[in-house]
């Protein structure tokens, strides 16, 4: 999204035509969006209704602009910059230019203009006012010296060398995740659209500052900062190791001007972000993402945790990042075995909620992860912007995740989180071929992309029938009696079904004996 912002009469509609031309991208005007809603025109809403209640459709205008799937240039109301939270609507979806006029600029293009309600003998003092909000954008043109083409020519130029972000937009805290390559070193910058923190208190997985320390060193160079090594393993998500790392913070006299920085897979960012949540009671947390699952999954939604002997992010809480980032570029020196286990996760999106994406996969055994990423954050961007904290909706992503849980704590969590997830959708594929939901053939056509892609080993064993029982008990999808119990009716479809456990165990029998026999 590229979002214009400035003062009544300063060429936004004008120059967004043009600029969405030359991008081949389509434009919306606010403005005249929330005016066809409404069935009147603006001077009508304020006349009737009050600047209130227009800046309550304004926002609502702005927030289904900003969750679109596809890309546009918006001309924004004068007004709506002002209140800070609009801005960072705008920055967690997109990039904002600033059209700048001089008021007397202004005067000689909307003199007595009775279509613009808040054009009067004040609005000099309100041109004023708006200033410093409007400098808050990520380029800022003087359309006094230039001319519509000319300003929208410098504003493509500018846009070509940003990574536009896929937003996570919440009710309360819109967040950016910028996908690209090689853009690790653009993380600072990208920081400062939000925040300009005293110190950065940096969690690593030990993995990426062996193949990355030169590139982590130069990036960082310039911001006060303090590292700290993350061994790789689920070992880390620990009470004991969050100790260390709580410890750590207070005896480098991190305080709540600081941020914590996470830099590697899920276990560091499930760590990361739980110490920044109780850490004096929150400070910010960015996620850099290095691993093909937490790009594609874990980095986003604000969930968070450790593992303890009763189960897998048993304990947790919800702090959504600051922002997060995805370098595609830390991909090549992860290790095969992690990427075909996060293959599970991204098919997972496409058999629940993404067709396209499953398509795209069945039908492109080399794919592009860029494009992967992109397309998995998108959708899990959507699930979470509609359930923040997992009161519904958010359910359908734990699909696979109810037998994945227990096969990952029979094995003492020694399988892959992918692996475990990849044998736990092929038995909620199974159960729903049973439950008549899904065809047969669609089965095969799930359990075909998941053999083609080497997830499963070949050592992998079904835990028992008490293993599963007991794990299960503790999944954190289950509540009373039941399960919520996630299914697919069709490749990108879902469904959530309350089973007793005694069903999901007898289904499990069923499965069990048929999968020794290849199903």
């Amino acid at each position: 999204m590229i979002f214009l912002t400035g003062f009544m009469g300063s060429g936004k509609s004008t120059v967004g035509w043009k600029l969405a031309s030359l991008l081949g991208m389509p434009f919306v005007d606010l403005d005249a969006v929330i005016s066809k809603k409404a069935g009147t025109s603006i001077p009508d809403i304020f006349r009737c209704a009050g600047e209130e209640a227009f800046r309550f459709l304004e926002r609502k205008a702005l927030l289904e602009a900003a969750s679109g799937a596809e890309p546009c240039v918006v001309a924004t109301g004068g007004g709506l910059p002002v209140n800070p939270f609009n801005r960072r609507i705008m920055k967690a979806s997109g990039f904002i230019v600033h059209l700048k006029a001089s008021f007397e600029s202004i005067m000689s293009r909307v003199p007595d203009d009775q279509s613009r309600p808040l054009w009067n003998t004040d609005s000099r003092a309100l041109f004023e006012s708006r200033k410093d909000a409007y400098a808050d954008a990520d380029l800022v043109i003087d359309t006094d010296i230039k001319t519509a083409d000319q300003e929208a020519r410098e504003i493509s130029e500018a846009v070509s060398g940003f990574t536009l972000p896929t937003g996570v937009i919440l009710p309360e805290n819109p967040y950016p995740v910028y996908i690209g390559k090689g853009i690790f070193k653009d993380i600072l910058t990208l920081m400062k659209r939000s925040l300009t923190p005293e110190g950065l208190f940096v969690l690593v997985d030990e993995n990426v500052r062996k193949h990355h320390k030169d590139l982590i060193e130069e990036t960082l160079a310039t911001q006060p900062h303090v590292l700290m090594t993350v061994p790789s393993g689920e070992e880390s998500k620990s009470s004991a190791f969050l100790e260390k790392v709580l410890g750590e913070m207070f005896f480098r006299r991190v305080n709540r001007q600081w941020a914590c920085l996470a830099i590697g897979g899920g276990v560091t960012g499930d760590l990361a972000g739980f110490a920044a949540s109780v850490y004096m009671r929150g400070i910010p947390v960015i996620h850099a993402a290095t691993t093909l699952l937490s790009q594609t999954d874990s980095s986003i939604g604000g969930k968070t945790g450790i593992n303890n002997a009763y189960g897998k992010n048993l304990v947790g809480t919800f702090h959504q990042p600051l922002f997060v980032m995805s370098d595609i570029n830390f991909l090549a020196t992860l290790d095969q075995a992690q990427i075909r286990s996060a293959m599970a996760e991204v098919i997972k999106y496409g058999i629940i909620m993404d067709k396209g994406l499953f398509e795209y996969i069945e039908s492109n055994p080399a794919c592009d992860y860029g494009k992967i990423v992109a397309m998995c954050a998108r959708d899990k961007a959507r699930i979470v912007s509609g359930d923040e904290r997992e009161g519904g909706l958010r359910r359908i992503l734990n699909f696979g995740h109810t037998l994945g849980h227990a096969v990952e704590k029979s094995t003492g969590y020694a399988v892959l989180h992918g692996e475990a997830v990849a044998l736990g959708m092929l038995f909620a594929a199974w159960l729903s071929v049973k439950r008549g939901i899904l065809s047969r053939a669609a089965f095969d056509r799930i359990r075909s992309l998941i053999e083609r892609e080497h997830i499963i080993p070949s050592s992998l064993r079904l835990p028992g029938r008490e293993e599963a029982a007991e794990a299960m008990s503790m999944d954190k999808k289950g509540q009373g009696t039941g399960i919520h119990f996630v299914l697919t009716p069709s490749i990108g479809d879902v469904s959530v079904q309350k089973l007793s456990e005694i069903e999901v165990l007898e289904a499990y029998k069923g499965f069990a004996d048929g999968y020794v026999r290849g199903l």
